[in-house]
Order: C-alpha cells, then sequence, then structure tokens
C-alpha cells in the first residue's frame, strides 16, 4: 500500500524561491497610490525605456528626509558616473505621462513632500529663472 506524501503549503514553496532581482533592490511601487497607479508608472516606465522601479526610488529620494544638506548626487539618480536628471523632474515627468486619477494620486503624494522641501530650501536668485522651481532652490 503506498502512503500518501504530505502536500507542502504554498508558503513553503514560495519562501524556497529566488527573489527577483530589481536594478535598485528596492520597493518597486510608491506606497499609498492604488494598483492602478502603479501599473500606469510601471507602463509609463516600460514606453520610456526606464528600469522598472525608477519612479518609485525618485519618489523615495526626494520624499526622504534629512537634517543635513544633501550633496547634489542625492537628488539625481542613475548610475553613479553619469547623473541623468533630478529626481523630482523624473516624477514630474511620469505625472504628465498618467491619466487624471492616477496623477492626482501621485500629485496627492507629492504635495506634503514639496511643502517640506520649500520649507527647507530658499529661492536661488542667480538661477536661470525658466527652470522648475525645485532647481531654482538652495537647501539651508
Amino acid at each position: 500500500m503506498e502512503v500518501p506524501l504530505p502536500r507542502r503549503a504554498p508558503g513553503d514553496i514560495s519562501s524556497q524561491l529566488r527573489l527577483r532581482e530589481t536594478r535598485h533592490h528596492s520597493r518597486t511601487v510608491i506606497r499609498g497610490l492604488s494598483a492602478s497607479a502603479n501599473r500606469q508608472i510601471r507602463d509609463f516606465e516600460r514606453r520610456h525605456g526606464l528600469p522598472y522601479g525608477d519612479t518609485a526610488l525618485a519618489f523615495q529620494r526626494w520624499s526622504k528626509p534629512t537634517r543635513r544638506t544633501r550633496d547634489t548626487h542625492e537628488w539625481r539618480y542613475g548610475s553613479d558616473d553619469v547623473h541623468t536628471d533630478h529626481v523630482r523632474s523624473r516624477l514630474e515627468q511620469a505625472l504628465r505621462h498618467l491619466r487624471r486619477k492616477a496623477r492626482r494620486e501621485l500629485r496627492t503624494a507629492l504635495e506634503p513632500v514639496d511643502a517640506r522641501a520649500l520649507r527647507w530650501t530658499v529661492n536661488d536668485p542667480f538661477a536661470i529663472p525658466w527652470l522648475p522651481w525645485w532647481l531654482r532652490r538652495i537647501e539651508i
């Protein structure tokens, strides 16, 4: 008589699988946004040839509180040797490519972070006037 083998729980099986590697090894979604908004961000990244989770990394860096003045490389993303853009610029680019509801969700998530950035910075009188506001600020 054959003895039936015990069935393995799905959690046991999935815990033994290798984790999927991402470029940044961090969250690839923005917490607080709906699944639809995160999916639209993922589609935006795919259409523009960006690494998966790049916008979430930009949001994470922009919203990270700090008590010290940041170096210019902390405001940028991309590889270490080639700084491609400011993190807030990446978020603004994503905002322009989302549908209305997802855009509103991301803008709502950005409002307190932007307000904090405005409190901790001052206007740069020597900055080029047509630059976005985050590029015309100096940390104090």
